[in-house]
């Protein structure tokens, strides 16, 4: 048998080796087909095209990756995985003691938070509302904040509010109330009162009274009958025992009315007083505490005629002194360039208006003299003066306080615990100590007035103001219906309402000269004045605030 391909017009080829033809076809295979090249063959299938075998039982071609798988689509090699966004991982840690399970990630690791409850560390507190010291995130310490419990917070009848104030020199501690306000009262005691000046002469005229830098309080007066200006130092701070008696000035001239001592830093008094016999206003520097050794005598204002004077100490620690010039009739200030007033002084006209022997000085928190005093031609007005700064050189600022009284002899000054001056005095028409308060520090506008004691007492001649160290005002002034030296303590800062009055001294037959009264280092008054009808130098050490 031969065959040729298709449609060629090539010889034949004979199939060797020969077989046999039967009458029915049988299939044979051929020796040689499994090496049969496929070129040359038609009817090949698409698959088969590319000389691979690759749709008759080959690897798969394609691979996608379905729901919950990631990795796909594969068509030779890859790697599916499970899609942990949809298929939780396969959970790879734990918790240590003293932490919870709290979350577990989807990459199978978890988060893990402290047991508050088992012993676990806090990492991290951060202070609220009414604490400080936050936030901690290792060691520190938390605190209730300034401010954080008020009243507002808590329950007075369960917690006691803070204690917010203390009881004054002088008082004990009585009680405390739930708001934190306490109780007090005055200390019992009795006052001592001494002679400490007692010779046949008159003595104790125009006392002066200050506590020194130790503590004890020194004593300017007039000796009437020897003329002379004298000084005592007490021995201890109620004055008892015996005092250092010292004779300051003794000029031919009589001297010593109206004196003034005030205590300046370095502990030497210094006195303003009046050398009557032609009177001229003096300062003395006292040379040591208690004005025992020689002190320095100036001169001030020659020129003129000096009625009453009264000294402070400014803030620049250099004396200032108001006083009446008779000569023109005007109220002037003094002010010294050195400690002994003993250099050249600044003489400034404050009021030209004719004043009267009731002037008293006291220096402002601002450093500036505020002056209170009569205005005799105004027909017993009571004025003060603010000066315009602390020499009182330039325009004062003068307000007439009071146009109704008939004050007569003395007033006093003090800047109370307000900074406001307070002026005590007498109003003579009816007898009675008044005290006013001033409107503001200078004194302008309508100040309070108010009546402390009498008429019917006839009482507010020569009185002496303080501020106690409670901040309320007392004041020592006279009685003239039975001739005694009485005390008032105000009730308050203003001097408004009853005053707690106290009959001091009652053994007089009369008492016609000014008393003094400071504070002491104990916060209580000690007062210095004229004994009696002879003339003594008497000193009154109170034994509570109000002298009672």
């Amino acid at each position: 048998m031969r065959v040729r391909p298709g449609a060629s017009s090539d010889a034949y080829t004979p199939m060797l080796p020969r077989q046999l033809v039967r009458p029915a076809p049988e299939a044979l295979r051929a020796n040689a087909a499994s090496a049969a090249p496929w070129l040359g063959l038609t009817g090949v299938p698409a698959g088969f095209a590319d000389g691979i075998d690759a749709d008759s039982g080959g690897s798969v071609t394609s691979v996608s990756a379905g729901a919950g798988l990631t990795g796909g689509s594969i068509t030779a090699s890859g790697t599916l995985s499970v899609d942990t966004t949809l298929i939780q991982s396969r959970i790879s840690n734990n918790c240590p003691l003293g932490q919870y399970l709290r979350q577990v990630n989807a990459d199978g690791t978890v988060v893990c938070t402290a047991d508050a409850n088992s012993g676990g560390t806090v990492t991290s507190i951060a202070t609220g509302a009414g604490l400080t010291g936050g936030p901690i995130s290792a060691s520190g310490s938390i605190a209730i904040a300034a401010g954080g419990v008020g009243l507002a917070q808590i329950n007075t009848n369960e917690v006691q509010a803070r204690v917010s104030n203390g009881c004054a020199l002088g008082t004990y501690l009585r009680g405390i109330n739930a708001d934190g306000t306490v109780l007090c009262s005055e200390l019992p005691g009795v006052a001592r009162i001494t002679t400490l000046d007692n010779p046949a002469n008159d003595v104790g005229n125009d006392a002066s009274l200050a506590i020194g830098l130790d503590g004890l309080p020194v004593i300017s007066y007039a000796d009437v009958s020897a003329g002379v200006l004298k000084v005592a130092k007490c021995a201890n701070s109620a004055c008892t025992g015996a005092a250092t008696i010292s004779v300051v000035d003794d000029p031919v001239n009589e001297v010593g009315y109206f004196s003034s001592l005030a205590i300046p830093a370095d502990g030497l008094p210094v006195i303003s007083y009046i050398d009557g016999s032609v009177g001229k206003l003096k300062v003395a520097k006292c040379s040591n505490a208690a004005c025992s050794g020689v002190a320095t005598i100036s001169l001030v204002d020659a020129a003129t005629t000096v009625g009453q004077a009264a000294i402070a100490i400014g803030h620049d620690d250099l004396p200032v002194i108001a006083y009446y010039e008779s000569t023109a009739s005007t109220l002037k200030v003094a002010k010294c360039s050195n400690a002994a007033c003993s250099g050249a002084v600044t003489l400034t006209t404050v009021d030209a208006n004719p004043p009267g022997d009731a002037i008293d000085i006291a220096i402002g928190d601002d450093g500036r003299p505020v002056i209170s005093y009569l205005d005799d031609a105004g027909g017993g007005l009571l004025k003060v003066a603010k000066c315009a700064n602390a020499a009182c050189t330039g325009a004062a600022v003068v307000t007439t306080v009071d146009s109704n009284p008939a004050i007569i002899l003395t007033t006093s000054i003090a800047i109370g615990s307000d900074g406001r001056p307070l002026v005590s005095y007498h109003d003579g028409v009816p007898g009675s100590l008044k005290v006013a308060h001033c409107a503001n520090t200078s004194c302008t506008g309508a100040a309070t007035i108010t009546t402390v004691d009498g008429p019917a007492t006839h009482s507010g001649n020569y009185s002496s103001i303080g501020i106690g160290s409670d901040g309320l005002p007392v004041i020592s002034y006279n009685d003239l219906n039975v001739g005694a030296i009485k005390v008032a303590r105000c009730a308050n800062a203003g001097c408004t309402g009853a005053a707690t009055i106290t009959t001091l001294d009652e053994s007089l037959p009369l008492v016609a000269s000014r008393s003094s009264l400071a504070i002491g280092r104990d916060g209580l008054p000690v007062i210095g004045y004229r004994g009696d009808f002879i003339g003594t130098l008497v000193v009154a050490k109170c034994g509570t605030l109000s002298c009672r």
